[in-house]
């Protein structure tokens, strides 16, 4: 016999993650985070990063209509090859027919994650800084406002409240379900496991977030994090946040719903609901969120160590300073110019040198003339 009061809590609306998934990630975030910038992330955020895991909840329960920023929605919607008999091949993918993920309403919708990531993220931007990166090919298309937070007072419209909002979004772009709205996120889809009874999407928010082992060492974070962050800083964070999505949903498609799929008599594959959840699939789900909760907390850290950058660039160009971005190679620079002088010095000099020799007039007589002109 299932227990149905199990099923009746968690088959009720879940928030991406449970608050227990998003604390890791913001632990996993806290330790990469560099030198001081774990207390200025504090004070930008007035608050702790751990305990504004529940900031989702907190928000959705005072704030239903902000439940929409944590979903993908796009119009057409997309679904995995193989599961929507009839949606057109060209929309099994996220994105629009082409692919492309922007807030235009096709291949995204201005209030759906992404967008609100894009639209949270562009608050702490430097303009200076975004014209370091190379333009997208594809626009982002950030939306100029988010629907969803039109109701929210101007007194929590501050950026230690988008902060947070960003934060929480980062992590939700690591939960799988959220990038496919098929099957209500999950929520359709009943799974039995153990002998109790759930929604898919409860199973991943709430059952699989209290099974995830213990947090990896802070050497091994931080030595995933320098090698994974090298190829994160020649991107522009917004487009970044696509790229990520993209590998997410590609997840949810071939590691979640997949997996599911059996293979009837008259030649479909379909996903039995309910579904009878067995150890080593659960053993594959738990691996899948214990690696993505690990580098959403990686990402967030990189995000948040660049939005510190972006605001120190803000206040050296109040004071009229300059400031190295972290993603130029100041030393590598250094070498490059310097490398050049070594053959261009010597070879002015050689110039110079050949140019008296052959008695042409000398080079500073001819500056003191043109100075005196």
């Amino acid at each position: 016999m299932f227990y149905q009061s199990q099923f009746c809590v968690l088959g009720a609306r879940a928030a991406a993650w449970s608050e227990g998934g998003h604390e890791r990630i913001a632990r996993v975030a806290l330790e990469l985070l560099e030198g001081k910038h774990k207390d200025q992330i504090r004070s930008m955020m007035h608050g702790d990063l751990v305990a504004l895991s529940d900031w989702e909840k907190t928000m959705t329960k005072k704030l239903p209509e902000t439940d929409a920023l944590h979903w993908h929605r796009q119009q057409p919607e997309w679904t995995c090859a193989g599961l929507g008999k009839n949606a057109p091949p060209d929309l099994q993918h996220l994105g629009d027919k082409a692919g492309h993920i922007k807030c235009d309403g096709h291949g995204a919708e201005s209030g759906s994650l992404f967008c609100a990531l894009a639209w949270f993220f562009e608050h702490f931007a430097h303009d200076a800084l975004l014209k370091a990166y190379p333009t997208p090919e594809v626009p982002i298309g950030t939306p100029k406002s988010l629907a969803a937070l039109s109701k929210i007072p101007s007194s929590e419209r501050k950026p230690s409240h988008y902060l947070r909002w960003l934060s929480i979004l980062l992590g939700d772009l690591h939960q799988p379900l959220h990038w496919l709205r098929e099957k209500d996120y999950g929520r359709e889809i009943k799974v039995i496991y153990k002998e109790e009874e759930y929604t898919l999407l409860s199973f991943w928010e709430e059952y699989i977030p209290r099974h995830l082992s213990t947090m990896p060492s802070s050497s091994t974070l931080k030595d995933e994090y320098n090698s994974r962050s090298q190829a994160w800083l020649h991107t522009l964070p917004t487009e970044l946040f696509r790229d990520w999505a993209k590998e997410t949903a590609e997840t949810v498609c071939n590691q979640v719903y997949g997996a599911m799929e059996v293979n009837h008599a008259d030649g479909t594959r379909q996903i039995d609901s309910p579904f009878q959840l067995n150890d080593e699939l659960f053993q594959r789900w738990l691996s899948i969120a214990n690696r993505l909760t690990t580098l959403g907390g990686q990402r967030l850290a990189f995000v948040l160590n660049d939005i510190i950058e972006h605001k120190k660039h803000k206040a050296a160009l109040k004071e009229g300073r300059g400031r190295h971005h972290r993603k130029k190679n100041w030393a590598a620079n250094l070498g490059t110019n310097a490398g050049i002088a070594v053959i261009v010095v010597p070879s002015l000099l050689f110039g110079f040198r050949m140019h008296l020799s052959s008695g042409g007039p000398s080079i500073l007589r001819l500056l003191g003339q043109h100075l005196k002109t």
